[in-house]
This record gives structure tokens, sequence and C-alpha cells, in this order.
């Protein structure tokens, strides 16, 4: 059976903060890539969705689980939805504290 890829929440968050600072690659890889490609993930498997998107205004990154029995995938715009929210969130929270 293909379960596909197991990693913790913090290894996606080092390896995704890593895509989009641009640590893995050279400057012209990072040029090619970053426009074919938005390094983020979104992912579905029977029970569970999972998201990781990174934030460069707020240099963060998100990693957000969601137990689902949602087959059809008809919540999915929830999750996206909840996403924005967060980083909103972390935004004002980070201005307040700056400020």
């Amino acid at each position: 059976d293909d379960i596909g890829m197991v990693a913790t929440a913090a290894d996606v968050c080092a390896f995704l903060r890593a895509l989009n600072t641009g640590t893995l690659q050279t400057t012209e890889e990072r040029k090619i890539y970053t426009s074919i490609y938005e390094y983020e993930h979104a992912g579905w498997v029977p029970g569970y969705e999972s998201f990781a998107k990174y934030y460069a205004d707020l240099d963060a990154v998100m990693v957000t689980f969601y137990s689902t029995t949602d087959r059809d995938l008809i919540k999915w715009n929830l999750a996206e939805i909840l996403n924005a929210r967060f980083a909103r969130i972390i935004g004002r929270e980070r201005s307040a504290k700056d400020g």
C-alpha cells in the first residue's frame, strides 16, 4: 500500500521555510522554480487533510491538520478559509506586539 509521504509538522515547516527563503537552491534555481511553482502543500487522505504555507509578509510557516469525514471534499474550502483567518490573526498579533 502506498501511504504517501510521512513527516512531522516541524519537519514540513522547516522544509517549506527553506524552500521559500532560498536556502535549498541557488539563486538561479530559485528564479526558475518560483516562476513555475508555489511552494506550499494541500493534501487529503481519507479522514485527514493537511496544509502548509509560507507567509512571506509574516516570515511564518503555518502547518495545519484537520480530521475529516468529508470524502467528497465539500468542506475543503472551509479549511482554506480557516487557514487564511489564522494567518490574519498572526499578522494582527505581530503588528500589535511591534506597534
